[in-house]
């Protein structure tokens, strides 16, 4: 990617004034607003976005209030804060640190100034410095800056709708968040292209630096500012990611490739190639490992054994996120798949219980994760890689829509029954502009551009695996966690048109 540094433009006085000229005339496109729950620190506010109705079948989890709460509770002004520019990888964001416990309390200067620069080399080596957050707002190429894609309601969007869908690949909660435009270029964006380390994120902060000195630079502005730019409010989503990267036991063997390869090598995973076999799930799996170890570099990633709880699983996660990426033209999944370890068990009151372990090791390694006591008493216990689908930056508005482009939808042969009904409601709803689109279109302050081009996706996506259903070539074989709890592959029967299953496994 080129990199062009430009001068800032300065809009005069007059085209301000016709700026807001033209608003008398046409109707002021600030009238819409996220819809939720605000906690305001003077002007700024942190919205926690109202969950999808009662009776719409989303199933949310058990802390996602309070990781809610966490995160907009949570000042910028604190002086047991600290925000520093993001340096790596391709995308521009602000990482929030919580500074109360360290030699910094009460001096978020000092901090910004001397751990920003080396926050990755010093990563884990000052006491009490905690990452708390990412705050990321949209960048896209503006200025004549060639940027990776980033909008700042898709990690939003992501999390609402996986737990509408209710899928068991993990989404993490996120709330969006405003704040003025004049700190944050003092405290972050103003110092984010000359630590950044590669020239991608580089541009990208020289947008954000430009975006902040000029309101009416970035196009579209409600992408980027908060209803009246003159306001000075930007905003962006908060939240706070886990795991490590996968190998290409997930990703795919990867490395070095583009887009369109990317994309034909992570058709040639495990999860992938039993997905798109139309065999019972118990026979898919095992050849999924098997056609997939052909290639050596997946080969090594698998480690020694794969077990078909595992399979179940990355099937049944793989099938969440290639409906998700559907309906969010996403167009930069593969290499972006996380995973953290964690146990399964089934306690002595026949209960399934899970634990979460914190560690680094690639899946080659897993021998090294020992059991917990509670784990270890258990007869049925199983190590699963648990997926995890932090970045999803790259979706919720026009980008290329790669899992669309490439027909993976259509190619797959294994689903959940409760997220296939859950998608057809979506579908039938959104065709009508039912309730569940005016939740999607008035919560999220998102453009009716943006809007119809999730609803298209959205009946897309439906009538795509209706139409495998209608031809009975579909499976309704997933559900990993009954099978981690009773050791049995239930093939559910649903009407395509009119799926009627009320839970999993029912």
């Amino acid at each position: 990617m080129s990199f062009i540094q430009l001068p800032i433009f300065h809009p005069p006085r007059l085209l301000w004034q016709c700026f807001w000229c033209l608003l008398l005339l046409t109707g002021s496109p600030f009238a819409a607003q996220f819809q939720g729950t605000a906690t305001s620190f003077g002007r700024q506010k942190c919205f926690m976005l109202d969950h999808f109705p009662a009776d719409s079948g989303a199933t949310y989890r058990e802390n996602d209030a309070k990781k809610e709460q966490e995160l907009c509770g949570v000042s910028f002004e604190d002086k047991g804060i600290g925000l520093c520019p993001k340096t790596w990888s391709t995308s521009p964001g602000t990482i929030v640190y919580g500074i109360r416990e360290s030699k910094y309390n009460g001096n978020p200067d000092a901090f910004e100034s001397t751990y920003c620069p080396r926050q990755r080399a010093l990563k884990d080596t000052v006491a009490g410095v905690d990452k708390l957050a990412s705050f990321k707002q949209s960048v896209n190429g503006q200025f004549h800056q060639s940027t990776s894609a980033t909008y700042a309601q898709a990690s939003a969007l992501y999390y609402h709708f996986s737990r509408y869908l209710n899928a068991i690949v993990d989404v993490p909660v996120a709330v969006m968040r405003t704040m003025d435009r004049q700190e944050h270029l003092h405290r972050v964006a103003s110092k984010g292209p000359a630590i950044a380390q590669g020239k991608m994120i580089a541009a990208g902060w020289n947008v954000i630096n430009s975006a902040e000195k000029n309101p009416l630079g970035y196009v579209p502005v409600d992408e980027f500012y908060y209803e009246d730019p003159q306001n000075g409010l930007f905003y962006g989503v908060m939240l706070k990611n886990r795991g490590e990267r996968y190998g290409a036991e997930f990703n795919g063997n990867i490395s070095g490739k583009g887009y369109t390869q990317q994309y034909a090598f992570l058709q040639k995973t495990p999860a992938f190639i039993a997905l798109a076999s139309e065999t019972r799930m118990p026979d898919a799996a095992p050849l999924g490992i098997a056609v997939s170890k052909k290639d050596s570099v997946v080969g090594r990633a698998l480690g020694p054994s794969v077990s078909n709880e595992q399979m179940m699983f990355w099937m049944q996660e793989l099938s969440e996120i290639l409906i998700l990426d559907h309906i969010f033209s996403q167009q930069d999944r593969p290499g972006n798949i996380d995973h953290i370890w964690v146990w399964y068990y089934v306690d002595g009151e026949g209960q399934l219980r899970s634990r979460h372990i914190e560690a680094k090791v690639s899946r080659p390694g897993m021998s090294s994760i020992q059991a917990p006591d509670e784990v270890e008493g258990s007869a049925k216990r199983y190590l699963i890689q648990k997926t995890q689908l932090n970045d999803n930056d790259a979706g919720g508005r026009r980008y290329a829509n790669f899992t669309q482009k490439f027909g993976l939808l259509s190619k797959i042969h294994h689903l959940n029954a409760v997220t296939y009904r859950q998608l057809v409601r979506l579908a039938n709803d959104f065709e009508t502009k039912g309730p569940l689109y005016k939740y999607m279109r008035d919560t999220f302050y998102i453009s009716d551009a943006n809007a119809n081009l999730i609803t298209q996706n959205a009946v897309q996506a439906a009538q795509i695996l209706q139409g495998t259903c209608k031809a009975g070539k579909m499976n309704f074989d997933l559900d990993a966690e009954r099978y981690i709890e009773t050791q049995e592959v239930e093939a559910v029967k649903v009407d395509c048109e009119n799926p009627s299953t009320k839970k999993r496994g029912a």
